[in-house]
């Protein structure tokens, strides 16, 4: 139910209500989430929201807290209600139609810097969503140059907004496209990097509410059995990558893992990293040109 009407109601009630709600509703991180939620609302840091906890919270952000609050009762991810998400150091715009930045995937992101040198390169970031991977690398390595490409409007120009404010599109192409096959890149890069959508269809309307009904699902279908993106990015690497250049991918489970090891004999597989449930989450092979 909504909030209770009448007189202002302190910061202190109003997370109480607020925490009952969300556990009422199933939200795993009920108190935090209800902490982010009314700081957001109020435009309070949280050290504010503990020291003046009995002070009333005007009328107005009261109703913006009460809207908010209804949207995660409903299941939308709190990042597309705060209207961001942190990966690595960066705090992230996010928001519908752009997929929520992964604390796995920063997994990735740590192989690829650990696999290439610290001098100039040329990467692409296959379905690159918010730039997650593509800024934490243009970051990391000030020489380095991307192509960032990505099928879903909404998210490439989400994509776009990061590296601006980020102070990095200078240093980064980013191309809409539809499947791997369809970009006109011809052995310019050094590395190949993807997250690809590796959910198979059947599994989807088996995930969390969270992510299921909110998350776009071109970024979550892999296709009958999650390996559509897999074969198509291992056909187009090879137009892609220079002789020794590297092909990444993040895994969506071990089955894929070592289904993909000796996938092609165009490249040499080099190494995986495990996540932090002891599953391969990053594999990482040489093109062999």
């Amino acid at each position: 139910m909504p909030l209770s009407a009448g007189a202002a109601k302190t910061l202190r009630a109003l997370r109480a209500e607020a925490r009952e709600r969300l556990s009422q509703a199933s939200i795993r991180n009920a108190a935090q989430e209800a902490d982010w939620l009314l700081c957001h609302a109020s435009g309070f840091s949280a050290a504010a929201l503990l020291a003046h906890q009995d002070s009333p919270l005007d009328e107005e952000a009261q109703e913006r807290f009460e809207l908010e609050l209804r949207r995660r009762e409903s299941g939308e991810p709190i990042q597309y209600i705060l209207g961001s998400a942190p990966f690595r150091d960066l705090e992230l715009e996010v928001g519908p139609g752009v997929l929520v930045p992964r604390p796995e995937t920063e997994l990735l992101v740590d192989l690829a810097l650990s696999l290439l040198p610290d001098d100039g390169f040329v990467f692409m970031d296959w379905g690159t969503g918010s730039g997650c991977i593509a800024a934490s690398i243009l970051l990391e390595r000030p020489r380095a140059f991307g192509l960032l490409a990505e099928r879903n409007p909404q998210a490439l120009s989400c994509a776009w907004r990061n590296l601006r404010c980020l102070g990095l599109l200078g240093r980064a192409l980013l191309v809409h496209s539809r499947t791997p096959g369809d970009l006109p890149v011809e052995a310019e890069c050094d590395l190949v990097v993807s997250n690809p959508p590796y959910i198979p269809t059947g599994a989807i309307d088996g995930l969390m509410r969270d992510v299921r009904d909110f998350e776009p699902r071109m970024a979550l279908d892999g296709g009958a059995d999650g390996m559509d993106c897999y074969r198509a990015l291992f056909e187009a690497a090879p137009l892609w990558l220079r002789p020794g250049g590297i092909l990444l991918l993040e895994m969506g489970d071990a089955h894929q893992a070592e289904l993909l090891k000796g996938h092609s004999d165009r490249f040499d597989f080099l190494r995986g990293v495990l996540d932090f449930s002891a599953i391969t989450r990053c594999m990482a092979w040489r093109y062999r040109g």
